[in-house]
């Protein structure tokens, strides 16, 4: 009679109780019982990620005047197709079905301080990724979206408005902006989300093999009116097996903004700034060098670069 009444005592609590604790958040432990793993694992599929612009807008300009002139319109940073055409970033070697990034993501108690933990890591077959080419912008205070007008800088021809002035500009049809992965020790990303015991937001590792590593460079320009300086831009990792280690490298936020940099001394690349050109080429004047048309100054390179303990921070406008 006894074992009667338990017995169906048990069976009301099982199932009045299991639809409430279907409800309750899972730790580790009840989470790896459950499902066979720990945390969550997301696989992302996809060849290309496609923009169009994307930008920047101070509303109040330069705060103080700069040699007694006042710059405090609104004014804009814009990045974008040199040519009005989207911005493509390509990864290389996906294969339709495949995944391109894993995440996984998971939590942890960390004793008293916990976190949230997502690693995220390229799939096997992605060898590098690619952007196509793209520039950087100033648009004037006329031409800077607001909180109820979208502006573009180019008109329905593709054509800059006026008030937009290019300042940077990227790559070229044939040399895309190209990143190549080291093939052994692919880059991966770490961000730690409510506390930090990796230190950092975000913590790098891996390696990278180059950047623009193909032919002289990718070319890389600063505008100023209608001239430029332009050059070739290469880095090759000076460890071809290992390449470029990524390890001690992090970004996060802090109270002063956002910050990027390294912990010790990193491994070494070779840089190459290939084909530098001051000025327009061609451009001559007769009363400087007899009328030399200016060329390429040649190219300049340092073998074995590595930095030690950088620090950037980035804040507001």
């Amino acid at each position: 009679m006894i074992k009667t009444k338990r017995f169906s005592l048990l069976i009301l609590t099982t199932a009045v109780g299991f639809p409430c604790f279907a409800m309750q958040p899972l730790d580790d432990q009840s989470l790896s019982s459950t499902t066979g793993q720990d945390g969550i694992s997301i696989g992302i599929g996809m060849d290309k990620i496609q923009f169009t612009q994307a930008a920047i807008i101070d509303q109040d300009g330069i705060k103080d005047p700069i040699l007694g002139k006042n710059y405090s319109q609104a004014a804009g940073l814009v990045v974008a197709g040199p040519t009005g055409n989207p911005i493509q970033v390509q990864f290389l070697g996906h294969t339709p079905g495949s995944s391109t990034i894993n995440a996984k993501i998971d939590t942890d108690g960390g004793n008293g301080t916990p976190y949230a933990n997502i690693g995220i890591t390229f799939a096997e077959q992605i060898t590098g990724f690619k952007l196509s080419p793209f520039a950087l912008y100033i648009a004037s205070s006329n031409q800077v979206s607001g909180t109820t007008q979208t502006k573009s800088i180019y008109n329905d021809l593709k054509q800059l408005v006026p008030g937009v002035a290019k300042i940077l500009e990227i790559g070229s049809t044939d040399r895309n902006f190209e990143i190549t992965l080291n093939q052994s020790q692919r880059p991966q990303i770490n961000v730690q989300l409510g506390n930090v015991p990796q230190g950092y937001m975000v913590q790098f590792g891996g390696a990278i093999q180059s950047i623009c590593g193909t032919g002289s460079g990718c070319p890389i320009a600063f505008v100023s009116g209608n001239s430029s300086a332009k050059f070739d831009f290469q880095a090759k990792a000076t460890d071809q097996n290992n390449g470029f280690s990524l390890s001690g490298f992090h970004a996060g936020v802090a109270p002063s903004g956002i910050y990027i940099g390294n912990t010790g001394q990193s491994s070494k690349m070779n840089v190459g700034l290939n084909n530098v050109m001051l000025g327009r080429e061609g451009a001559s004047s007769p009363t400087v060098f007899n009328g030399l048309a200016n060329g390429s100054m040649g190219s300049f390179g340092a073998i074995g670069t590595s930095v030690k303990d950088l620090k950037v921070n980035i804040n507001g406008l």
